[in-house]
């Protein structure tokens, strides 16, 4: 990495020079065993208008490290910004007037302050040490040179000004790694009024959309069904119990039936009923997760007859039963307390027990 002549004065990184917004800029590939010892963040305890950075989040910090540690062989890290204090020699391969490859000469006592990536940095360095050998991979680092608090300050502002996550929904149907995504879409294209009626790319449906449902919100009411925590791993046939949950559910809904065929029905159902919305899903896995234990092995046929009274249920908003449970002055409310009553509501009717929360909550409800 460094040269013999100039190991005592600089860091000398292979380098792309480039021009962003008038100034130079450099990219260098770095072995994220160098990223602790180059980069720096420690303003965590000034004050917010003396910061360059947002303040650490320590709870995003074990996620990206399990991340790097559990996908040693196939993960991807986003370019790290940073900052330089002080100029750098940047030393051009070949003779062309502007050359924008060569050796940039990094000055030993330099300070590197990162504008972006801070928790990827103090992840790569409990990764490093929980698994030494990730000290050898590389990640991309765009260098500028600190033009003090006020430029680096405007950094942050303009490299996360166009920043947007993408949607649950969309994460769900991509992500190879997650099992309550690959549960999710597992239901979603197994239920035929899941595959017809489930919007993927967006986690809030537009008003004139044609579909029912989110995949963010299937993935969620799936995962409560089987009870699994937030790292909790799909066993041995809960795919196929959650797939026929679902399947027995679908088909005692008519409206759903009917949603399939009638592209204008979606929009008319979720402004007038409160089984075309997500909180609905959720409600029933949380009043139905206890029948696992109950269904036989050919558990098919045994959810339709078990779950048959929720075809005779008035589904319009109107219905006064749904006010404070899932409605709050006729809107839908998707808060928890607003799940759990509805899932009391439903083991009501479908003779499940209610647990002793689940008691209390209706208990404050009534009086």
């Amino acid at each position: 990495m460094a040269t013999t002549q100039a190991v005592q004065q600089t860091r000398d990184f292979p380098a792309l020079r480039g021009m962003q917004g008038g100034r130079a800029c450099y990219t260098i590939m770095c072995p994220l065993r160098l990223i602790p010892r180059l980069f720096q963040y420690d303003d965590s305890g000034l004050p917010p208008e003396e910061r360059a950075q947002r303040a650490i989040n320590p709870g995003r910090i074990p996620e990206i490290t399990d991340y790097l540690t559990q996908n040693a062989e196939n993960y991807i890290l986003p370019a790290i910004t940073a900052s330089l204090d002080r100029e750098a020699e940047f030393d051009p391969v070949g003779d062309e007037i502007v050359s924008l490859v060569g050796t940039l000469r990094i000055p030993m006592g330099a300070r590197l302050l990162i504008n972006d990536g801070q928790h990827r940095r103090a992840a790569i360095e409990r990764a490093v040490t929980r698994k030494r050998e990730l000290g050898h991979d590389s990640i991309p680092v765009l260098l500028f040179i600190d033009e003090g608090l006020k430029r680096s300050q405007q950094m942050f502002a303009d490299l996360n000004r166009h920043a947007i996550r993408p949607s649950p929904s969309l994460n769900a149907l991509f992500d190879k790694r997650d099992e309550a995504s690959a549960l999710a879409r597992k239901v979603m294209q197994d239920v035929p009024c899941f595959r017809r009626l489930t919007e993927v790319e967006k986690s809030s449906l537009p008003l004139k959309s044609n579909k029912l449902f989110t995949l963010s919100a299937i993935k969620n009411a799936s995962w409560r069904f089987l009870e699994k925590g937030k790292h909790g791993r799909v066993e041995t046939g809960e795919h196929e119990q959650c797939v026929s949950f679902w399947l027995a559910v679908s088909e005692l809904m008519d409206d759903w039936q009917q949603a399939c065929e009638q592209p204008s029905l979606p929009m008319h159902l979720r402004q007038t009923t409160i089984h075309a919305h997500g909180v609905f899903l959720q409600g029933l896995a949380v009043c139905c997760a206890s029948l696992r234990h109950q269904a036989p092995p050919d558990h098919a046929n045994w959810y339709q007859e078990r779950l048959a009274p929720l075809a005779h249920l008035d589904w319009q908003r109107s219905n006064p039963a749904w006010e404070g449970r899932c409605l709050r002055d006729g809107r839908i409310s998707k808060s928890h307390t607003s799940v759990e009553l509805l899932a009391c509501y439903l083991k009501q009717r479908l003779g499940i027990p209610l647990s002793e929360k689940q008691h209390e909550l209706e208990g404050a409800l009534t009086s």
